[in-house]
């Protein structure tokens, strides 16, 4: 029987070629597996406990009847007789806190316009420089395209590079890369300046000034700016911007580095050699067409990123199609991209960010990129934070008139650290009107990360107003946003 020696390096072997493993492998010996999220599971076994130990007290402490409040949707509460309940959380933790829905005065950019897709949303769209003004914080989606870069001229030109695109709306972003978190903007002026496109260039020249202008929202809190679109160059590398343009005819050999697109906003532009046309301009979702080796054309543009942020799909940011040496013209890539021509004249598309298309003949000027855009999609309405909160609920029919309740209470210190019996406090009441004076709470300890068990054993109700209507009345004072915000997530009335 043959046998193998097994040697220190056959025991230290860290690494195991997945294709060569079959069957069921335990998940602990997965030392790269990823973490589970565990917070929903621990929310909904707090709740489960809470609703056990409420249960509980009523043979304990001599307790009839009970209702629970968790929050899960309005019922339960008297919307009349409370104030500022500000409904808010996930699905498994929602919450009453403070605070209030409130309509802002918002300007900037076109005419507001409701999202087709969802009422809830105005779109703001930005095709020039201005401000965004809000006179109430809120959170919003948010894309920038930055101008597309020119095109080359003359000899078999390359295709300009798409401006750099980012986005917070959707899944994707430019350059293959996730969509980016949404703005917390606050009550304040945010500036937009919107990327004007690569200019028109003579012939045989190679000019910076051909490059895509650089687009961006910056304000209190918020600073995004996407990178303009790199042009490209009638005998040399395309130059290197949000995407990078495509390569002329002339630019070398094919194993040179290629003109690179911004990471996070676009791709890179396509390379020639001597004997090719002008290759393509990279997009935002795509890299620019290498000029084929049979001159049977110019390379196309790469494609650019559809967005879907004002309700309906466009795409935006597609790079320049070159010119050839032979053959048909390169196509601009969808988004934009100006294709390659013979007379300068496939520009970039504006408002878009695509790249100017190559141009063949000489003494023709180049082809212009397209100018960016700016959208900012905001909620019609906005919550203001902060505010102190009077949440009663609705009357529960005790059978018979009770002398003493009991309350429970779980809170979270959503900001700050709530004083018990000075910043949160509570009532109860027997006919549904008159109530008895603040209840004194006792803190039990944690349920969770800021969360706490406020408890009022034997609350003597025999001196108020006679009646089976129960209700709990909650309080929170001295609220303030960022400083003291006080969650209420679920509540426990019982009597005897």
């Amino acid at each position: 029987m043959a046998q193998t020696k097994v040697t220190d390096a056959m025991r230290n072997v860290t690494t195991v070629d997945g294709t060569k493993i079959s069957g069921a492998v335990p998940l602990a010996a997965l030392g790269n597996a990823p973490a589970t999220d565990l917070s929903k599971l621990e929310y909904n076994q707090a709740i489960l406990a809470f609703k056990i130990a409420s249960s509980n007290q009523l043979a304990k402490f001599q307790m009839v009847d009970q209702v629970i409040d968790e929050y899960q949707d309005a019922t339960g509460i008297d919307a009349g007789n409370s104030t500022n309940e500000l409904a808010s959380g996930a699905t498994t933790a929602k919450y009453y806190e403070g605070g209030s829905t409130v309509t802002p005065t918002v300007t900037g950019g076109d005419t507001n316009n409701v999202d087709p897709s969802d009422s809830n949303f105005w779109i703001h769209n930005f095709t020039s420089n201005g401000n965004f003004i809000t006179d109430a914080a809120m959170t919003v989606d948010w894309l920038v395209v930055a101008g597309g870069g020119g095109g080359g001229a003359p000899d078999y030109a390359g295709g300009g590079g798409a401006g750099g695109l980012r986005t917070s709306f959707g899944s994707t972003s430019g350059g293959g890369g996730s969509a980016e978190a949404d703005a917390s903007m606050s009550a304040a002026t945010y500036a937009v300046v919107v990327g004007a496109g690569g200019a028109s260039v003579a012939s045989f020249t190679n000019s910076v000034t051909a490059q895509g202008a650089d687009s961006s929202l910056i304000g209190t809190g918020v600073s995004i700016t996407s990178v303009g679109g790199g042009r490209a160059n009638y005998n040399v590398q395309g130059n290197s911007g949000g995407s990078g343009g495509g390569d002329g005819r002339e630019g070398g050999v094919r194993s040179r580095t290629v003109a690179a697109g911004t990471a996070n906003q676009g791709m890179a532009g396509g390379v020639s050699d001597p004997s090719d046309g002008g290759a393509g301009g990279g997009g935002a979702s795509a890299v620019g067409e290498d000029a084929p080796t049979d001159n049977s054309r110019a390379g196309n543009g790469g494609a650019g990123l559809s967005v879907s942020i004002t309700g309906a799909a466009v795409t935006y940011a597609g790079g320049g199609g070159g010119s050839p040496h032979g053959g048909s013209y390169g196509t601009g890539g969808a988004g934009g991209g100006g294709a390659g021509t013979n007379t300068g004249t496939g520009h970039g598309t504006n408002g878009l960010g695509g790249g100017g298309g190559g141009t063949r003949t000489g003494g023709n000027t180049s082809s212009t990129g397209g100018s960016g855009v700016v959208i900012i999609r905001r909620p019609v309405t906005a919550t203001s934070l902060g505010a102190n909160l009077t949440l009663q609920s609705t009357a529960t029919t005790a059978e018979s008139a009770p002398t003493t309740a009991d309350l429970v209470v779980l809170i979270e210190d959503g900001a700050g650290t709530a004083t018990v019996n000075t910043d949160i406090k509570a009532k109860v009441s027997r006919d549904g009107s008159a109530f008895s004076g603040y209840v004194t709470f006792v803190d039990e300890g944690d349920w969770g990360t800021n969360k706490r068990i406020l408890v009022a054993r034997n609350i003597d109700i025999s001196g108020i107003a006679t009646g089976t209507a129960m209700k709990y009345k909650l309080e929170t004072l001295n609220q303030s946003a960022g400083s003291k915000e006080t969650r209420i997530h679920a509540t426990s009335l019982a009597w005897a």
